[in-house]
């Protein structure tokens, strides 16, 4: 399975410094899910397809990447502590942390399209009007329109 960035590349953008993990915690399955869930509705199939074949790589390291990194955080997190080999029991998913990942996912995700957005000009490859950040988003029973 081909992704745009590997697991490895990806540690530094998913886990901050001091916390205890490798990059065997995520899989590349994990990495597709973020990117065909979270990436791909936004870049496009062309840009992404650029970015797959080593295209953009300033895009890829400051904007993609971080995004990707925590939509992969988010998708992994409740999966953790048995990656780890940890007893985590029939404990709950901790859903405040849960929220606090996703709202910083949102937000990475807002910033690339927002980039994108205004440097259009330097990405032929796409198109803002196949962007789902730039019709609306429900946040909270709230319609925002972009």
């Amino acid at each position: 399975m081909k992704t745009i960035i590997s697991s490895s590349e990806l540690l530094n953008y998913i886990f901050a410094a001091g916390e205890n993990y490798n990059y065997s915690m995520v899989t590349e399955v994990d990495i597709a899910i973020a990117e065909s869930r979270y990436l791909l509705p936004i870049v496009g199939e062309t840009l992404y397809n650029k970015l797959l074949s080593g295209g953009y790589s300033e895009l890829m390291k400051e904007y993609v990447a971080p995004m990707l990194g925590a939509w992969t955080r988010y998708i992994v997190e409740p999966m953790l502590a048995e990656r780890c080999g940890l007893d985590h029991g029939a404990e709950p998913v901790d859903e405040v942390r849960l929220l606090r990942l996703r709202s910083a996912a949102l937000s990475m995700s807002h910033r690339l399209s927002q980039y994108l957005n205004t440097k259009c000009d330097s990405f032929p490859e796409y198109n803002p009007c196949d962007n789902p950040l730039n019709h609306c988003s429900i946040d909270g029973n709230i319609v925002q329109i972009y």
